[in-house]
C-alpha cells in the first residue's frame, strides 16, 4: 500500500476541482434517501457556522492538499451537515460521492474495540484475563527483544513483512530477555502489549491466502516482544488487534465477521460495511491508490481486526452516533454507558504515546483509552474538542470523533492516504464546535 501511495502522492499537485453539492445530488441517491438532514438549529447548532465546512474543503482542494473529503455532522443522533467535494480519483476526476465506499483502515480498530467491550458487557470476557486463556499457544514463555548498547536503530518500516526495511543505519543488534507478564486483554486494548512497534520490523509470518484468523494469529505466539508488557504505549498498527478480533471469535463462537454482522451492522443499519466491497457495490468504491485492486466481501476469508473493513461515512457515521450518545443508538443499547466512559478514559496512566504520528496532535494533550484517542488538554492537543471527546483515525484520511458532552458525532473520509487531511481535520473540529449555539 505504501509503494502505491509515494507514487499517488507525487501526483497530488494536480488541480483537484470542487463539484458542487447540487451536481451530485443525483449521484449520491442510495445515501441521501436513507439519511435525513435535520435543520441545525433544531438540535443546537449554527447553519451558518455549519456551511464554513464547506470553504474549509474548498480551500484544501484547491491547495492541493487532498483531492476531495466527505464530512458527516451528527447532533443527538440526528444529522446535520453531510456533504461531498472534489474527486473520488484526481486522474481521472470522478467526483466524489456521498455514497462513495472506502478502504476504513485502521477505523476498523474502533470497530474491534467495541466488539471485545460487548463482550465485557456480555461478562464473557475480562479485560485483565491473560491472552493464554482464550488463544492456547499464547501461554508459553515470551522473550523481548532489546536493542543493545551502541547498537543502530531499528529501520523504519510502514508494514511488518511485506516490505524489506532499509539497512541505512546498519543492522540492529538485539539481547533477549525474558516477559516479565503475560500480555492481557486490556494490554491489547490500550497498544501496551508489546506485540508489535508502529514501523518496526520483526519478521512476522505473512498471511496466506488460506489463512483466517484461527490459523494466522497462532503463529503470533512465538514471536519476540517488543518491550516489557504494561511499560509503554506503542501503536500496534498490524498485529495487537488481530490477536484481539480472534479472541472475540472464541469467546462468541462466530468467525468475527457473524459477530460484527449481527451485533453492530445489521441492527444499525450498516449495510455498506463489510471485509471487502459487496459485489453490486464495485462502482462506488475507492481503491487505497488508483490501479490497486478492490477486495470482494465474498471472496474474504481473513477478517482483519486492524484494518479489514470497508465502509462509508454514512454507515460509519452509525456506529460514531452510538458511541456519542453513550452506546446507545435508535431505541437499542450496545454498550453501556458506563463502558463508554471507561472506553474514553485514560487507561494508560502516565504513559506517553510516543513512535506514532497521532492525527496530526502532539501527544502531550492526549491520552488513551480501550481502543480510543481520548483528548486530555484541547490547548495542548491543538484542537477545539472538550476533554472527554474520543475518536481514531484510518491511513491518516479516515476520522471520527465522538464527543459525549455535546452528543456530537463528526466522520471525515478523503481519498487518498497519508498525514495530508490533518489541518482539515482540525479546522473542521473548530467549526463544529463553534456552532454549538449557547444559550
Amino acid at each position: 500500500m505504501c509503494a502505491h501511495l509515494k507514487s499517488f502522492a507525487s501526483r497530488l499537485s494536480l488541480s483537484f476541482r470542487v463539484v458542487p453539492l447540487a451536481a451530485l445530488m443525483g449521484m449520491a441517491l442510495p445515501v441521501l434517501a436513507q439519511t435525513t438532514l435535520t435543520k441545525p438549529e433544531d438540535v443546537g447548532l449554527s447553519s451558518a457556522k455549519l456551511a464554513l465546512i464547506r470553504d474549509a474543503l474548498k480551500l484544501q482542494i484547491d491547495a492541493g492538499q487532498i483531492p476531495g473529503a466527505i464530512v458527516l455532522v451528527a447532533r443527538n443522533g440526528s444529522v446535520v451537515h453531510f456533504e461531498a467535494q472534489g474527486v473520488a480519483n484526481a486522474l481521472s476526476g470522478e467526483p466524489l460521492q456521498n455514497s462513495q465506499i472506502f478502504g476504513a483502515g485502521s477505523l476498523t480498530k474502533a470497530v474491534t474495540s467495541v466488539a471485545a467491550m460487548m463482550l465485557v458487557d456480555d461478562g464473557k470476557l475480562n479485560l485483565d484475563d491473560p491472552v493464554s486463556k482464550y488463544i492456547r499457544e499464547f501461554g508459553g514463555s515470551r522473550q523481548v527483544r532489546v536493542l543493545k548498547p551502541g547498537s543502530p536503530p531499528a529501520p523504519f518500516t510502514p508494514i511488518p513483512g511485506p516490505l524489506a526495511p532499509s539497512q541505512e543505519w546498519g543492522k540492529p543488534q538485539y539481547a533477549m530477555v525474558p516477559a516479565a507478564r503475560p500480555i492481557t486483554v486490556r494490554m491489547l486494548l490500550t497498544h501496551t502489549s508489546g506485540i508489535q512497534i508502529y514501523g518496526v520490523d520483526n519478521a512476522f509470518p505473512r498471511h496466506e491466502a488460506t489463512d483466517t484468523l484461527a490459523t494466522f494469529v497462532p503463529k503470533l505466539a512465538g514471536m519476540p516482544l517488543e518491550f516489557q508488557p504494561g511499560s509503554r504505549w506503542a501503536y500496534s498498527n498490524s498485529i495487537g488487534f488481530e490477536v484481539l478480533a480472534r479472541i472475540v471469535e472464541v469467546v462468541s463462537d462466530m468467525n468475527f465477521r457473524q459477530f460484527l454482522q449481527q451485533r453492530l451492522f445489521e441492527p444499525l443499519g450498516m449495510h455498506d460495511t463489510d471485509f471487502g466491497v459487496k459485489r453490486g457495490s464495485t462502482a462506488r468504491a475507492v481503491p487505497f491508490a488508483p490501479g490497486l485492486d478492490l477486495p470482494i466481501a465474498d471472496e474474504a476469508m481473513y477478517f482483519s481486526g486492524s484494518a479489514g473493513l470497508w465502509t462509508t461515512v454514512g454507515d460509519y457515521s452509525l456506529f460514531a452516533r452510538m458511541l456519542a450518545n453513550n452506546g446507545s443508538f435508535d431505541g437499542r443499547q450496545y454498550l453501556k454507558p458506563e463502558t463508554v466512559k471507561q472506553m474514553a478514559s485514560n487507561q494508560i496512566g502516565p504513559l506517553v504515546m510516543r513512535g506514532y504520528p497521532l492525527m496530526g496532535m502532539p501527544v502531550e494533550g492526549l491520552k488513551f483509552g480501550l481502543g480510543f484517542l481520548s483528548i486530555a488538554i484541547p490547548d495542548v492537543a491543538g484542537t477545539r474538542l472538550p476533554v472527554g471527546s474520543f475518536g481514531w483515525d484510518g491511513d491518516g484520511t479516515r476520522l471520527f470523533w465522538a464527543v459525549p458532552e455535546e452528543r456530537l458525532a463528526i466522520v471525515s473520509m478523503a481519498p487518498l492516504i497519508g498525514p495530508q487531511a490533518a489541518p482539515l481535520q482540525r479546522t473542521i473540529e473548530a467549526i463544529v464546535m463553534s456552532s454549538i449555539i449557547r444559550q
